[in-house]
This record gives C-alpha cells, structure tokens and sequence, in this order.
C-alpha cells in the first residue's frame, strides 16, 4: 500500500505550484489537474486508503471536479492568472468521482467484512450501491446508518483500500475464421510446391496475400514441417501446416480443401475406377 499523504501536506505542495498563465495556458483547469495527478500519483500495482481514492483518478476526470467546483463557488478573478479551487473545496467532487468510479467497477475495491473480520476481501461492485462510503475512517457503511457503527449482523467493511483493476492482456479474439476460398489456395500452394524448393520469401510474398497479418516466423514453421515429410503429407501433417498460417482454421475447412485438390493421393496412383 502507497503511503498516505495527509492533506495539510497537499495543500502545501499545491500552493508551492506555480501560477498558470491564462494567455499561455487556454485550458487552464486540465493543465492544473495533470500537475495534481503528478503531485499525487500512485504507481498501478499499489493501493491507497479509502479517504484517498481520489489520488486514483484521472487527469481529465480530475479536470471536470475542478470545473464544477469552480462554477459552484465564487473564487477571485485574476485577469493574468487562472484561480483554481483548494484542495478543501475540491476534496468532495474529487470523492464523489472516485465513488463512481467504484460503483462502476473502474477501481477495485478490498476491505475487511464486519468489525470481528480479520481477513481483506474484495468488495463487488454489486454492494456498494446499498452502502455508503465513510471517507474519514476508511470505512463503508449501511446507507443512512451511520451513526450505529458497531451493531450486529450488518453488512459493513472496515479498512477499505482501493486500487487500479489489473491490466490484463487483449487477446485477439476479433479475429475471423479464414475463408474456404482462401484455406484451399494455401494449401494447394504449400502442398503442392516441390520437396525442397519452398523458398521462405515466396511462400512469404503468396500466402500473406491470403493471410495479412502473417509473420514470417509462422511460415518458417510451416516450411520446416513440410519439409520434414518426404513424399506426399498425410492430412493431419497438412492441417498442422496451415494452423501455423491460419491459427483460426477449422478442421473442416482443411479437409475440404483436402478434398477438392485430392492432395493426398500419391503421385501417379490411378483414380478409383478410372481406366489403366
């Protein structure tokens, strides 16, 4: 967990910042909130106490606080300067954010279950709407009920931390299913081609026509294992082959194109049925 800041301190570090100049700076308020977000920052893997879940938020989340709170008080004009809310002021539009953020799953919330828990668990999003967030004490209460802290049998967690959702890894599930069309060119190709003479640049230059995002570690792969049959490629060894350039290919689809260029069938074997 990120130590925690106590608020005199940032109130300090915010009047140390320098003045934003309204010729200079045109957008004033979201310059103003990058320097608090930096001032306050909080590295992705760490955690910080509910009271200052705020310290989570965004630049331009952060922004739009500064802005409503500038339009709900009236502050001094500055004709050179911009003049921004202090942090006492812009501290509930800062909370109210961060709760939304919670309420909607952009930040993670953990905690310990009642008084006599001992172990933090992760709070879901679907039991905060009937608890309110008591923000001095790091704590979530039952709405409406916050002077009866303490009482049996209530839904209520103490040491609350709140942090970033993990990053997780975008997995390229937007890929299609290759096209029949496309799936019997490349086998026909691959198959086809001599024992031997597949050149790594050409099956390059054909088969990513068919298949754009084709790396050339994909068809090293795929020349490597059609080198390594001798003679004709059982179905199987060929379906091997074009998985490596078409990772989404179905079975199906290889036999069909199996099927339409009879490529199993060892040279000079006569067709079933056919004259001699």
């Amino acid at each position: 967990m990120v130590d925690s800041l106590p608020l005199a301190e940032l109130e300090f570090r915010i009047a140390l910042l320098p003045a934003i100049s309204r010729g200079a700076h045109l957008a004033g308020p979201t310059l103003h909130a990058r320097r608090l977000v930096e001032l306050w920052k909080v590295d992705d893997n760490d955690d910080v106490p509910l009271a200052q879940a705020f310290r989570l938020l965004d630049a331009e989340t952060v922004a739009r606080a500064i802005l409503r709170t500038s339009a709900t008080r009236d502050y001094p004009s500055d004709p050179c300067h911009w003049i921004f809310p202090p942090l006492a002021d812009l501290l509930p539009e800062l909370q109210e954010c961060a709760w939304q953020a919670m309420l909607d799953g952009a930040l993670l919330v953990e905690a310990i279950k009642g008084v006599r828990g001992t172990r933090l668990r992760v709070v879901l999003p679907t039991e905060l709407p009937r608890l309110a967030p008591d923000w001095r004490l790091s704590r979530l209460v039952r709405d409406g009920c916050d002077e009866e802290i303490g009482g049996e049998g209530r839904d209520e967690f103490i040491d609350v931390h709140v942090r970033r959702p993990p990053v997780e890894r975008v997995k390229k599930a937007w890929r299609d299913k290759p096209s029949q069309k496309d799936v019997d060119a490349a086998v026909k190709y691959l198959v086809q081609s001599s024992p031997g003479n597949l050149s790594e640049e050409e099956s390059w230059q054909a088969v990513k026509v068919l298949v754009p995002s084709l790396t050339r570690k994909q068809v090293r792969a795929a020349i490597d294992l059609v080198e390594s049959s001798s003679g004709n490629l059982p179905e199987e060894k060929i379906r091997q082959v074009i998985e490596l350039l078409m990772p989404e290919v179905t079975r199906e689809q290889v036999r069909a194109a199996i099927k339409k260029h009879k490529l199993t069938r060892p040279p000079g074997r006569p067709k079933k049925n056919s004259p001699t």
